[in-house]
């Protein structure tokens, strides 16, 4: 009876720890937004950090559990021996999984909201737990990548920053003077209100090649993200009404043929 009530005893402990742990884990939680909204600002990616927290405040209550309340099972599981080794065999890609994990999470290498390329998948992160890290593609599929492999690949950040460079290229007609169509194409950078122009920025064309059927041109220019396809299409339209302003076409590709005529031929019956 008093082993009966000795387990029930620690099984009781036990629970109250985890109630602990996972009460403290949201009244830190709790602590940080506030930190946050009395700052005026907006916690970024909250369901990470509140992982972050669970897995943190759970892990100090098991190791509390094993230690102190079930102590004399610490030979036990230290002697499972070639049983541990086969489960440990099994359970090696999860746990690297959950690793990664807990690296990716502290190092905040991907974040709820990061718009990113994982390997072949691009889009926006949705959220990082201790298996998966899962990405929304920007055509709705939901992608699941293995932490371990978000941790190991090549990660590109397309939004670092506030602000982000785009490229465009523009092609025009060999009739036009080079000098003339980069001031022309200038001139649409410069008066297109969503370009960005902050400190250590700058907005400019550059000559890009001789095409087949056209001069081209290289138009470099800085954007706020919010105007990602605002920018684009502006940039398009303005380039469309100057060059119609001034009288230039935009080139398309064409082909003169030109026929010989063979002296001495004639019809074949």
């Amino acid at each position: 009876m008093t082993g009966w009530v000795s387990v029930l005893s620690k099984i009781g402990i036990s629970l109250l720890l985890l109630l602990v742990a996972y009460y403290s884990s949201k009244f830190v939680f709790k602590v940080i937004r506030g930190f946050y909204s009395r700052k005026g600002a907006t916690l970024k990616a909250p369901n990470t950090v509140k992982l972050v927290l669970n897995v943190f405040f759970f892990l100090i209550a098991a190791m509390i559990i094993l230690s102190v309340v079930f102590e004399d099972l610490i030979p036990v599981i230290t002697g499972i021996g070639v049983g541990g080794l086969v489960i440990g065999i099994a359970l090696q890609k999860p746990l690297e999984n959950v690793i990664s994990g807990i690296f990716l999470l502290v190092g905040r290498v991907v974040i709820e909201g990061d718009v990113v390329k994982i390997g072949e998948h691009s889009g926006v992160v949705d959220t990082v737990n201790l298996n998966h890290t899962i990405l929304r593609t920007f055509d709705g599929k939901k992608v699941l990548i293995p932490n371990t492999s978000v941790w190991s690949g090549d990660i590109i950040h397309y939004w670092p920053g506030p602000v982000r460079r785009l490229e465009m290229i523009v092609g025009l007609p060999y009739e036009v003077d080079v000098s003339i169509a980069l001031g022309i194409l200038q001139e649409v950078i410069d008066e297109e209100e969503l370009i960005y122009r902050g400190e250590g920025v700058s907005n400019f064309v550059v000559f890009n090649g001789f095409n087949a059927s056209s001069i081209d041109f290289k138009l470099y220019f800085w954007f706020e993200r919010a105007n990602y396809f605002d920018v684009q299409n502006n940039v398009a339209a303005g380039i469309y009404k100057k060059l119609k302003e001034k009288g230039i076409n935009i080139p398309f590709p064409q082909l003169d043929i030109h026929v010989k005529e063979l002296s001495g031929a004639g019809v074949i019956q």
